[in-house]
C-alpha cells in the first residue's frame, strides 16, 4: 500500500478485503439484531489465514456477538458466514461440533470451572473430546501450561490465581486441542500493564509458532494496533475503517478518527438515545 493509499481522505467506502491469500472467514452481507435492535445491518469481512487480525469497535457494537456468530452460537438472520469453507450457518448439529473442534476460544471472563484445578481444567477438552491414555494427557497438560508460564501452578483453583494468571491458564485450555484458528473476546479487559503484555506477547508467538488464524475482538486500539497485521473498525452495523494498522492510524473516517484517538466529540455518542432530558425530568409537569 502507498503512502498516497493511507493518507487518503475518507471517501465514505471502506477498504473491506485484505490483502490477496487464503481466507479463513468470510461474513457477507451479514444482518442480525436482538427484537427492534439492530447489530450488524449488511457486515461485511474477510480474515485472513495465518495472520492476527483485530476487529475493534465501540462497546455495544456487536464485537462478541460477532464471534458468537462464527462459531454457531447464534444464526444470522440473513447473510453468509464460512469458517474454513464451510457456510455455519447450513451446518448440522454434528457437523457444527466437527468444525468448533478445530477452534479455540479465550472468552471475555475466563471461564474457568471454579470447582476443578488448573490441571484439570486444561485437561477438560481433551477428555471431553479424545481417548488419550492418561499418561498422553498428563504430558500434553504440563506442555500447553509451561507454554502459558504457569507449569508450577498446575495444582491450584481458580480462586488462588490473579486475574492475568486465570488468563493465561484459560488461553493454555483454548489451545490445548491445537486449533486451527483462535478467537480472542476481549483478551486484555481488566488486566494491569504487565499481564495485558504478557497475554499479547503469548497471542503473537502463539500465532507465528504453531501458524494458526487469530481473531481478537478488542476495544484496547493502541494494543491492538501493535500485535495485529489487520483491523476492521465496526460500528452502527458496518465496516467503518479497514486496513493494516499503519492505515488505520491514518484513515479520515470520522468513526476511525475519534475511536483511535479517543475523542469525546463525532459520530459515537456518549448519551445512549432516549427521550429529552427535561421530558424524563419532569414528564407532564411543566418546569417552574
Amino acid at each position: 500500500m502507498t503512502t498516497a493509499a493511507l493518507a487518503r481522505p475518507w471517501t465514505g467506502t471502506p477498504d473491506l478485503e485484505p490483502p490477496p491469500g487464503p481466507n479463513a472467514i468470510r461474513v457477507r452481507d451479514v444482518h442480525f439484531g436482538y427484537g427492534s435492535r439492530v447489530v450488524f445491518s449488511g457486515l461485511n469481512l474477510t480474515v485472513p489465514e495465518g495472520r492476527i487480525t483485530a476487529i475493534l469497535g465501540p462497546s455495544g457494537s456487536g464485537k462478541s456477538t460477532l464471534i458468537e456468530l462464527m462459531t454457531g452460537q447464534k444464526r444470522v438472520l440473513r447473510g453468509e458466514i464460512e469458517v474454513g469453507g464451510e457456510e455455519v450457518g447450513a451446518l448440522s448439529r454434528r457437523a457444527l461440533f466437527r468444525l468448533r473442534r478445530r477452534m479455540g476460544v479465550l472468552f471475555q471472563d475466563g471461564a474457568l470451572f471454579t470447582d476443578l484445578s488448573v490441571f484439570e481444567n486444561v485437561a477438560f477438552p481433551v477428555r471431553e473430546h479424545t481417548r488419550l491414555a492418561e499418561a498422553l494427557v498428563h504430558h500434553l497438560v504440563l506442555m500447553k501450561l509451561e507454554a502459558v508460564g504457569l507449569r508450577g501452578a498446575h495444582s491450584l483453583y481458580p480462586s488462588q490465581l490473579s486475574g492475568g494468571m486465570a488468563r493465561r491458564v484459560a488461553l493454555a485450555r483454548s489451545i490445548v486441542l491445537d486449533p486451527w484458528i483462535m478467537f480472542y473476546d476481549e483478551p486484555l479487559v481488566g488486566l494491569d500493564p504487565i499481564a495485558m503484555g504478557m497475554i499479547l506477547r503469548l497471542i503473537v508467538h502463539l500465532n507465528r509458532s504453531l501458524g494458526i488464524t487469530s481473531l481478537i475482538v478488542s476495544h484496547d486500539v493502541s494494543e491492538m494496533l501493535e500485535v495485529a497485521d489487520w483491523c476492521y473498525l465496526i460500528a452502527e452495523g458496518r465496516v467503518q475503517g479497514a486496513g493494516p494498522p499503519a492505515a488505520i492510524r491514518e484513515m479520515g473516517s470520522p468513526w476511525v478518527r475519534q475511536f483511535v484517538s479517543g475523542g469525546p466529540e463525532g459520530p459515537v455518542p456518549f448519551h445512549y438515545p432516549g427521550r429529552p432530558y427535561a421530558d424524563d425530568l419532569f414528564g407532564a409537569v411543566r418546569p417552574a
